[in-house]
């Protein structure tokens, strides 16, 4: 059943407030009034939605990550194995679609709602099942190398929601996890060697 307009616009509403506030204070000093003042509804308006400031936040935050898994699930399957700038850059187009909110939230760490370990679990998961049915034999844990990705992806994508979109820093950071997977799966780098 959808929404009516009129809730969905509150909670939006709400929801950019809290962003708002997230930018000038910590999560643990906002309060249920000053999301209220921001959003301009009345806290029996916000307590018909939600029960309390971390409800808002969990909700938030699932939104995103839910979003996230969608595109990452559909988009990691069809990656061919050197193509690896394609799914970093795809990483930086999902977030810079809510650049400010996922800026913003990523940087909340309350153990309910942590979008930064959801984005890491959600690209971690992807990454592994992919290497698990690419690499016939590798030389290295297929644990490190997700996280050796994970890594990757979440410093690449933290920086480019502070400044902007570097195809350059795509590029290395493509190169860089190709560099890898050839490696473990060959027992020896091909890209770029001399001899």
């Amino acid at each position: 059943m959808k929404e009516d307009v009129r809730v969905y616009k509150t909670k939006k509403s709400m929801a950019r407030a809290l962003v708002s506030l997230l930018q000038e204070k910590d999560f643990s000093q906002i309060t249920i009034k000053d999301i209220c003042t921001r959003s301009l509804s009345s806290q029996s308006t916000f307590y018909s939605h939600y029960t309390d400031k971390y409800d808002l936040l969990e909700k938030m935050v699932k939104h995103q990550a839910d979003f996230f898994q969608k595109e990452m699930a559909q988009r990691f399957v069809s990656i061919q194995h050197g193509n690896m700038a394609k799914v970093i850059e795809l990483i930086i187009d999902l977030t810079a679609a809510n650049k400010t909110e996922m800026a913003t939230l990523l940087n909340v760490h309350v153990p309910s709602a942590d979008l930064s370990k959801e984005v890491e679990l959600i690209l971690y998961n992807a990454c592994y099942a992919y290497l698990d049915k690419a690499l016939s034999s590798p030389t290295v844990s297929v644990d490190y190398l997700a996280k050796l990705y994970v890594a990757n992806a979440m410093v690449l994508l933290n920086w480019t929601l502070q400044n902007e979109k570097d195809m350059g820093a795509i590029q290395l950071a493509s190169t860089m996890q190709q560099y890898i997977f050839e490696w473990v799966q060959n027992g020896h780098p091909s890209v770029g060697t001399h001899s």
